[in-house]
């Protein structure tokens, strides 16, 4: 089972999902900024390259369309170009920041829309009301690909819009009519571009939170697929994970269900005579044994150590100790040859506990049929314990 962290983790991340804005909470930020480095690091930067070759090749039809500043237009547009993709070549290769990186695009189309409102002022030519319109592009293309934070973009947009704002009211000559007009068309264009931003940031964040339930779902998934190495039964935690499904199944169906715990006896002792591989080939035999006494429901497991555990569905006190016993004869009436010709026999103390229907709660149970355990061990071993509560 998931350790309680993870567990927390997991609630945590669903709750946000649900909640109608996403935030992602300051413990996940640098895992979110890191995830978004290797998502979109390379994208953003083909971007910017290619956003700003774009407002350099309109430099191109400033020549035609504005003639009395197409030379001054060529010269500003392809500087201003040069220095920006530089900018964001270097941060790209030395800063790595993706915080930064996500904005450079929207800051520098507040100096591209400067440059394109200033040539349109100095410019006195009939066709500076196509310019004026092709403005809201700048609005849009500078919140296409924001996706890590939506704030500075809206503040960001704002900025970009005032300095379009202040261009357009002076190429009208002050005229507020005309600004009355632009507005109508503007705001739109201005509302959906910020809607854009709004979106991708929200769905960034989704995919990033996603991801990490991806994660935590994976890491228990290969807890569950991994099971003891050496026996190959299933380890402490994948019992846990199982027992507590069966419990809740008991409970709600109101099924019988008893626990045994059992051990090898005096392990330690044929670990120092014979060695450890010899106690492996134990365990191994043991487990083999155990697992052919296994009813289709019944839950078993290597619990640490020479220490098993066994849950058993739908099996009252007495037929649990019944199984118990079973077991217990069977490994004492089993044998391991070791290749110098003797034969190992080894046996097993069996502690067993009963789920309280008022409180099935597994840890209980399992400390329950420990004592019931060292019970069995402190009067001989090789014998099986039902738990009975200490009465002074």
């Amino acid at each position: 089972m998931i350790d309680e962290y993870k567990k927390e983790s997991r609630f945590f991340i669903q709750e946000i999902l649900k909640r109608p804005f996403v935030r992602i909470p300051s413990s996940l930020e640098h895992e979110f900024h890191t995830y978004q480095k290797d998502q979109i690091f390379k994208f953003l930067l083909q971007v910017n390259i290619l956003a700003q070759c774009t407002y350099a090749a309109y430099s191109v039809a400033d020549y035609f369309i504005l003639p009395d500043v197409g030379s001054l237009a060529v010269w500003l547009k392809l500087s201003y170009t040069a220095l920006i993709s530089l900018v964001t070549v270097l941060i790209y290769k030395f800063s790595r920041s993706v915080q930064l990186f996500d904005l450079i695009l929207p800051l520098s189309i507040i100096g591209a829309s400067a440059i394109w409102f200033y040539l349109l002022n100095l410019s006195h030519s009939p066709d500076r009301p196509i310019y004026l319109y092709a403005s809201l592009v700048f609005v849009v293309l500078a919140n296409l690909c924001v996706q890590i934070r939506f704030m500075p973009a809206v503040i960001i947009s704002f900025l970009i819009s005032a300095v379009i704002y202040t261009g357009v009211y002076f190429v009208v000559d002050r005229n507020w009519h005309q600004m009355l007009l632009f507005s109508l068309i503007y705001n739109p264009v201005f509302m959906f571009s910020l809607y854009i931003s709004w979106t991708s940031t929200q769905k960034s964040k989704m995919l990033f939170l996603h991801s990490k339930l991806d994660e935590i779902n994976c890491q228990a998934l290969n807890i569950i697929a991994h099971p003891d190495a050496l026996t190959g039964l299933h380890n402490r935690r994948q019992f846990t994970q199982l027992a507590e499904q069966e419990i809740q199944s008991a409970q709600k169906f109101a099924h019988p269900i008893c626990l045994l715990m059992f051990d090898i006896d005096e392990f330690k002792k044929i670990n120092d005579c014979y060695g450890h591989d010899i106690g492996d080939l134990v365990l191994q035999q043991i487990a083999e044994t155990s697992s052919n006494i296994l009813r289709a429901n019944d839950v078993l497991a290597r619990f640490g150590g020479e220490e098993f555990i066994m849950l058993l569905p739908r099996a009252h006190l007495e037929q649990t100790q019944q199984i118990a016993e079973r077991l217990r004869k069977a490994i004492a009436n089993s044998h391991l040859k070791i290749d110098d010709g003797t034969t190992l026999q080894y046996t097993i103390s069996i502690g067993i506990a009963e789920f309280s229907v008022q409180n099935p709660d597994l840890n209980s149970v399992i400390k329950r049929a420990d004592e019931a355990l060292y019970q069995a061990k402190k009067n001989g071993r090789n014998q099986t314990r039902g738990f009975q509560p200490f009465k002074p």
